[in-house]
Order: structure tokens, then C-alpha cells, then sequence
């Protein structure tokens, strides 16, 4: 799987954020997530049926939607400064 955001930075911390999810990983299941340039890519393995592949895929995917969304509500650009909110 491969997903694209804004810039490096903002790949960097979605990635953070799935970074605890990724272990320890029932057996038979391989996952392997980087970052690269803007992008974040994403390898799942499975000796497993495929309906658990999908559901790994499924979970990884609804994870960086909540990082996005949850990282364009609470920061501005440049990330780390707090957009101002009206009365």
C-alpha cells in the first residue's frame, strides 16, 4: 500500500502514530511500513487467511485517516503552531 500527505514531516508522523500498532503481530503475519520522500509505504505478508490480510490492511488504512484528520484539527503550517479558532 502506498499513501501520500502534504510533505516529509507530515508522512513522518502518521508513521509515528502506526508505529505501535505494528507489533508484536499474531504469527503468520509480516508488516513492514517507511517512509519515503512524502509517502508512506506499507507491506503486509500473510500466511494467514485472507480475510485477516484484510482486516490488517482495513485497520492500517482506518489508522492513518484518524493521524491525518487528527493532525490537520489540532496543527497548523508550519506543523506545530496551533490554528487560531474564533468565539
Amino acid at each position: 500500500m502506498k499513501a501520500r500527505f502534504n510533505d516529509p514531516r507530515e508522512a513522518e508522523i502518521v508513521l509515528r502514530a502506526l508505529s505501535p500498532d505494528n507489533k508484536p503481530l499474531p504469527a503468520g503475519l509480516e508488516l513492514q511500513a517507511f517512509r519515503d520522500g512524502s509517502s508512506i509505504l506499507v507491506s503486509i505478508q500473510s500466511r494467514r487467511p485472507l480475510l485477516s490480510l484484510l482486516y490488517t490492511a482495513d485497520d492500517i488504512l482506518s489508522k492513518m485517516v484518524l493521524a491525518k484528520k487528527t493532525l490537520n484539527g489540532t496543527v497548523g503550517w508550519p506543523l506545530g503552531k496551533r490554528k487560531e479558532r474564533g468565539p
